[in-house]
Parts: structure tokens; C-alpha cells; sequence
């Protein structure tokens, strides 16, 4: 089932296209065909219902796509193929909106410049409650992305909570291109680049970002592949050999058969690989997940984020007489270590579950010059992480005099790695286990270093100094500094 639902972009996985020359049927495949059409032209003929052709053609090809047991296969009609090739490309009507599964409301990740979204105000974070004035509250995303979708030009009116505020905003649909790269310069001649999909253009769109940064003084590099759900496999290749020597092995596909191919990169690297951070989430999948692989597995770059998807499958694209398209998977890939992620994913070097700590978490891999340090404020839920503003994802509880701050994202700010297992906290420092505990559940008392309440687990300051962490309380703000 797909685990990335994108307004802006349908979720897309890794394929080639492919033109096949039909193969000399077999006899048991002539009379299977044989019999499918008389069994149609039978109920055509007899049924009470007297179904249509097209609704039996449609029943027979979805059957025999259940059959397989493959939740890739697909079968598009002529308009419904050209819909999946221009969200492929980025060609989309919306509103220029990226939206992930909340916990009760979608929320907006990001807002595409140039857009009605961006025009009318929308910002990230914002969560999205209801429709032409219908809630979703409980809908699944991809109901909710149905329901804002429409024609080009035609109106919709998206409900919008901000914080406490709820108001609704009124938006004309229009066709958008959506660029599939948009890169920056963040401090320290750390470049970013965020790759939302691997398109036909993807390839030459990551050169060019590249060499603009490289241009300008790159000297590391966080390449973000959240929520990338796929695409092309030579553009994965192509961006694969900026940083690795001509004819390098990128991926090995093995098919049915048995019968191993190994795709190469044609290109020279066109300078060194920078120190690089890949970032990943749950909805990183296939070409997603063969980059990051091949790039950890040539040394080359670290994984931040949580684990991936986990589809190391590969579908083809059977161009059918009618004008549409069959999609199939017909062989599985192996990074070029020849791990299979199939149903696994792949394992992040450092967690961070916190999604909007991970990029900031990146850059403080790539600087460990850097001592990290955390600016909060009591009572407003803000934070300023390394001189950078987080946003409201902190919320302080006090007590007397005493501070609980939330655990996980205080300590992935300090570059700690937090997993709960068997009901226990456990946290490391790099691969190292450093502490772990069983915390209280609904009450907290001046003993336990950390309760759980209204499903957030906090830590007491007690904890901070046995972490190595120093805090700083004036008046209006908290300082965390983690002394390394």
C-alpha cells in the first residue's frame, strides 16, 4: 500500500520504460485468452444485469492484476497513463501545496513558490481541517488529496488551523510545475539540496544545483530524500555519478529468471565527493532508497533520518495497444553491496524522529566544530537550535523551581539517539548505550528522571546533567549546551 500521499505529487516508484515485442503465445496461454472471452461474451450475453464491455474488460484486467499478488501492477487507460507521466514530471493542477499524514489533519510540509498556496498565505506547518467546509478529521490522505484536487481554474476553500488560530482560505486550482530540485546555501558552506522526485529532467536539475554550489564555496552537503517516493532509475544513476569514478557499479537487478544485470554509472565524477549527509524518512522509497544505498555503501555520505520505505522492487512500463499502459514489477534491485532492502528499508546511521530537528541534526554532523546548544522559552514553545529557529515544538512543563523539557527532541538536539523498547527509554551517544529507564506514566514525583504525560515524555534536569548536558535557566529563556 503507498505510504506517501503528496498534493502536489502523486507518489511515484522506481520503473524504466520499456518496449516489449509480444512473445510466441503458448498453448495453455491461447486457451486461457480463449476462455476469458467466452466467459465475457456469455455474461455480456446472459446476465441478468447485462453488464457492459467496458465494465467486463475492466473486471477481467483487474483480476487478473489481483492475481499476481503485486501491489505495484497497475493498469492506466490512455488519460489516466499521461496523468501518471506529468506527475512524474511535475506537471500537476493544485494549488502547490506538499501535505503528510497528521495525527488527526493532514499538514502542510512545504508550499511550492509562485503557487495559489503561496499566493494566498499557506505556510508550512499548517494543518489543514477541512474542505469546502466538510471536515476530514479521520480522512485517509489520499481521500483528503482527492477532495482538494479538482479542474484548473475552479475554486476550493481550505480550512486552516495555524497555532491556535483556525480560518479558511479561498484558492483558484491551477496547473503547476513542480521543479523536482531546489537547492541552498546554509551557513558553514553547507549546501542543500532537496530532491522531491527522480523525473526526467532530475539528473541535469541536481548538476546544475551542484555546480552552482560548488560555484559558490560548497565545501559539505546534505542531500534531503524525504518523502521521495521514486522514479526514473537513470536519474538516480545519473546523480549517483557525480560523486563516484566512471563506470561504477550503482545497482544490480536480478529478474525472475534468475538472470543478474549490472547498471553502471557513464560518467567521470566532476570533482571530489564533499563530506555529505543523506537525509531519509519512512516515505524515502525505491530510487530514494538505491541513491542513499549506493551512496553509504561507497563510504560516501551518512544517513540521518528514520528507517526507509522499504521497496527494492523494479517496475516496467508495457505500452498497450489501446493507448494506455500496463505496470509491472519484473525484477528486484540489490544496492551495489548486494543488500536487499525489499520490505526492510534501509537503517539510518543516526535516528531522529523529530522531523523538523533532522536537517538542523545534518549540519551538526557535518560541523562537529560545533558545540550544539538550544535557546528555549517557557510558556511559548519556541526554540532556536545552533542560532536557527525550530519553530513551536517544545513544550516545557515546570515545577517549583524545576524544569521537565520534552525528551525526545531535546536530546536529538544535542545529537543523542532516543528508541523506546519493552516499555524502556534507551538512549546512545553515537553507537554507545549511555542510559537507560523505565519512566513513570501520568504522574511525576521528584525521583523519576522521566514521566510520560499526555503521551510526550519529558526529562528532568537531573537527567541533563547525567547526559552531559548544561542548563542555564534566566528569567524568560532556557539554554542547553551538551559539552562534547
Amino acid at each position: 500500500m503507498t505510504r506517501r500521499f503528496f498534493f502536489i505529487i502523486a507518489c511515484v516508484f522506481l520503473f524504466t520504460f520499456s518496449l516489449f515485442s509480444p512473445a510466441q503465445a503458448v498453448d495453455d496461454l491461447e486457451s486461457g485468452a480463449a476462455l476469458v472471452v467466452e466467459l465475457m461474451d456469455l455474461l455480456h450475453e446472459y446476465h441478468l444485469n447485462n453488464p457492459d464491455a467496458t465494465v467486463l474488460t475492466e473486471g477481467a484486467i483487474q483480476g487478473l492484476l489481483d492475481s499476481l499478488e503485486d501491489p505495484y501492477a497497475d493498469y492506466f487507460s490512455d488519460e489516466e497513463f499521461k496523468g501518471f507521466t506529468d506527475a512524474l514530471n511535475g506537471d500537476l493542477v493544485g494549488v502547490g501545496i506538499e501535505v503528510v499524514p497528521g495525527e488527526q489533519y493532514p499538514q502542510v510540509l512545504s508550499v511550492i513558490p509562485g503557487t495559489p498556496a503561496e499566493k494566498s498565505g499557506i505556510k508550512a506547518g499548517d494543518v489543514i481541517r477541512a474542505v469546502d467546509g466538510q471536515s476530514i478529521s479521520g480522512w485517509s490522505l489520499d481521500d483528503a488529496v482527492s477532495k482538494i484536487r479538482g479542474t484548473a481554474g475552479s475554486k476550493v476553500i481550505l480550512t486552516i488551523m495555524r497555532g491556535n488560530d483556525i480560518f479558511s482560505i479561498s484558492l483558484l486550482r491551477a496547473d503547476i510545475h513542480v521543479p523536482s530540485v531546489r537547492h541552498e546555501m546554509l551557513p558553514g558552506n553547507t549546501g542543500y539540496i532537496h530532491l522531491a522526485a527522480f523525473s526526467s529532467t532530475s539528473s541535469q536539475e541536481f548538476n546544475d544545483a551542484l555546480h552552482k554550489l560548488r560555484a559558490a564555496g560548497m565545501e559539505s552537503l546534505i542531500l534531503d530524500l524525504r518523502n521521495n517516493g521514486g522514479g526514473y532509475l537513470d536519474g538516480a544513476v545519473g546523480i549517483l555519478g557525480n560523486f563516484v569514478a566512471e563506470d561504477t557499479l550503482a545497482v544490480s537487478i536480478l529478474d525472475g529468471q534468475g538472470h543478474r544485470e549490472e547498471i553502471r554509472t557513464l560518467e567521470p565524477a566532476t570533482a571530489d565527493a564533499p563530506p555529505m549527509v543523506v537525509l531519509v524518512n519512512k516515505y524515502s522509497a525505491s530510487a530514494s532508497e538505491l541513491l542513499a544505498g549506493a551512496l553509504r555503501d561507497y563510504k560516501i555520505a551518512t544517513l540521518v533520518g528514520d528507517v526507509t520505505y522499504g521497496k527494492g522492487v523494479v517496475q516496467t512500463i508495457l505500452p498497450l495497444s489501446s493507448g494506455g499502459a500496463l505496470k509491472l514489477t519484473v525484477s528486484k534491485y540489490l544496492t551495489p553491496a548486494g543488500n536487499d532492502i525489499d520490505q526492510v528499508g534501509l537503517i539510518p546511521d543516526h535516528y531522529v524522529l523529530t522531523t523538523e530537528l533532522q536537517r538542523e541534526v545534518a549540519w551538526q554532523i557535518l560541523h562537529p566544530e560545533e558545540v550544539p546548544d538550544i535557546v528555549l522559552e517557557p510558556g511559548t514553545g519556541r526554540a532556536v537550535l545552533n542560532g536557527r529557529a525550530l519553530g513551536n515544538i517544545l513544550k516545557i512543563e515546570k515545577q517549583d523551581n524545576s524544569y521537565a523539557l520534552p525528551l525526545r527532541p531535546v536530546l536529538e538536539a544535542m545529537l543523542y539517539q532516543v528508541f523506546w523498547q519493552d516499555g524502556l527509554i534507551i538512549v546512545f551517544s553515537g553507537q554507545q548505550e549511555v542510559w537507560r529507564n523505565r519512566p513513570i506514566v501520568g504522574k511525576r514525583s521528584d525521583r523519576s528522571d522521566v514521566f510520560v504525560q499526555d503521551g510526550i515524555s519529558y526529562l528532568s534536569e537531573n537527567l541533563l546533567k547525567q547526559l552531559n548536558i548544561d542548563i542555564v535557566k534566566e528569567e524568560n529563556k532556557i539554554t542547553l549546551t551538551r559539552k562534547i
